[in-house]
C-alpha cells in the first residue's frame, strides 16, 4: 500500500495513489490528482500554481463557476479553477427535469459529469479550497485562499452561488448537525424508516421532501406559504409517505442530544402543534455569498452583486455569474449560461486590452 500522498501541484490530497497520475522525478514517483496537475510539473516542476499569472481565476464551484471553467479551457484562457466544493446547489437536487440533453438527471450525477469534463477532459488546473479575500493592486487581482496561499490573474469571475437561509428560532443553532439538517440528495436514505420534517414551501423544500420519502422516510412537510412549481405540488400530492402542513409558522426545536420535536405554530387557530421528528431538514431560501467582494463592487439589498449584460460588475476585469449576481432566475441552466457569457465577455477583455 502505498501512503497517502499530496499533489505537489495544487496541494491536494491524492486519494489513491495507486490509479492517480504519475511521474518520475529526480529517481522518485511524484503522484497528482489529476492530469492538469501532473503536465504543470512536468513543464515547470520547480514551479507552482501561486508562481503563475493566471488569465482568470474562477472562484465558485457550482454551475455557474463549472460552466466558466470549461468555457474558458475551451477558449485557450490560462484558468485557475478555485472552489471549497463542487455542485453547489445543483448537488441537493433529486430531480432536475429542464437541462438540456437529459429528460432527467439527478444534482449529484450531473456535478460527476461536470468534474470529470472539468479535471480528466480539459484538465483545468484546480485547487479545492476556500477563498478569503480578493483584492486589486493595480492591474492585477490577488486572491488569497483559506490555506494562506495568494492567487493572481489578469481577471476574476465571481461565482459563489449561494448559502442557506436560517429560520432563526431556539434550537436550530444549538442542534445544527444534530437532527437539524440540510437536504443532501445522497444521504437522504440515512432516514429511511423515520419521521423527518422539512420546513419551507419552494422547489428545494418540495425536492427534499420527495428525494427523503422516495428513500422511505414519512415526512411533514411545513410551511407558511406553498409556493413551488405546480409538477412539484402534484408529485407531493401523489405520494402516500408526505403530509403537508400549510400556513404554519416553525417557534422552536427541542431535543436532549439531538433534536427530537419541531414546535409550530397554526396561523389558522393560533394553536401550539408539537411534531416527533429524528430530523428537520431546513429549506427556506438562500442568500448570495457576495462577501467576499462587498468592499469592492456594488450589492444590492438582497445582497446580490450588480452586473451587467456581459457579467461586468464596476470594476474592470471584475465578473460575476449565476446566483450570487442580481440576474433573473436562480436555475441551474441560467447560472451555466451566465458563466459561459463571463468568459466570452473576459476573452474579449483582454483581447481589448492587448491591443
Amino acid at each position: 500500500m502505498i501512503e497517502r500522498v499530496v499533489d505537489p501541484v495544487c496541494g491536494k490530497p491524492v486519494e489513491n495513489p495507486e490509479t492517480a497520475p504519475s511521474t518520475e522525478c529526480k529517481g522518485e514517483t511524484v503522484y497528482f490528482c489529476s492530469v492538469s496537475c501532473r503536465e504543470k510539473f512536468v513543464c515547470e516542476p520547480t514551479k507552482r500554481l501561486t508562481d503563475y499569472l493566471f488569465d482568470v481565476i474562477i472562484i465558485g464551484g457550482g454551475p455557474a463557476g463549472i460552466s466558466a471553467g470549461i468555457y474558458a479551457a475551451l477558449t485557450g484562457l490560462d484558468t485557475l479553477f478555485l472552489t471549497k466544493s463542487l455542485g453547489g446547489q445543483a448537488w441537493d437536487s433529486t430531480a432536475i427535469v429542464n437541462y438540456p440533453g437529459f429528460d432527467l438527471i439527478t444534482g449529484p450525477e450531473l456535478v460527476d459529469r461536470f468534474q470529470k469534463q472539468l479535471f480528466e477532459s480539459l484538465k483545468l488546473s484546480h485547487q479545492i479550497c476556500g477563498v478569503v479575500s480578493v483584492e486589486k493592486h493595480g492591474g492585477v487581482f490577488e486572491v488569497r485562499t483559506d490555506d494562506d496561499q495568494v492567487y493572481r490573474s489578469r481577471t476574476v469571475i465571481l461565482a459563489t452561488g449561494m448559502k442557506r437561509r436560517r429560520l432563526g428560532i431556539p434550537g436550530e443553532r444549538e442542534f445544527l448537525g444534530r437532527g437539524v439538517l440540510e437536504f443532501h440528495a445522497l444521504a437522504a436514505n440515512r432516514y429511511a424508516g423515520t419521521e423527518v420534517a422539512v420546513v419551507g414551501g419552494g422547489n428545494s423544500a418540495a425536492q427534499a421532501a420527495l428525494g427523503l420519502a422516495e428513500e422511505g422516510a414519512r415526512v411533514t412537510l411545513v410551511t407558511r406559504s406553498y409556493r413551488a412549481d405546480e409538477y412539484l405540488k402534484e408529485k407531493v400530492a401523489a405520494s402516500d409517505a408526505i403530509v403537508v402542513l400549510q400556513n404554519r409558522t416553525p417557534l422552536r426545536i427541542e431535543g436532549t442530544e439531538r433534536a427530537e420535536v419541531l414546535v409550530v405554530r397554526n396561523q389558522d387557530n393560533g394553536a401550539e402543534e408539537v411534531l416527533p421528528v429524528e430530523a428537520v431538514f431546513v429549506e427556506i431560501g438562500l442568500v448570495p455569498n457576495s462577501d467576499l467582494v462587498r468592499d469592492l463592487v456594488h450589492v444590492n439589498e438582497r445582497g446580490e452583486v450588480e452586473i451587467d449584460g456581459n457579467c461586468r460588475t464596476g470594476l474592470p476585469g471584475l465578473y460575476a455569474a449565476g446566483d450570487v449576481t442580481n440576474t433573473f432566475g436562480k436555475r441551474i441552466l441560467i447560472a451555466a449560461g451566465e458563466g459561459a457569457k463571463a468568459v466570452l465577455a473576459i476573452e474579449q477583455f483582454l483581447k481589448n486590452r492587448a491591443s
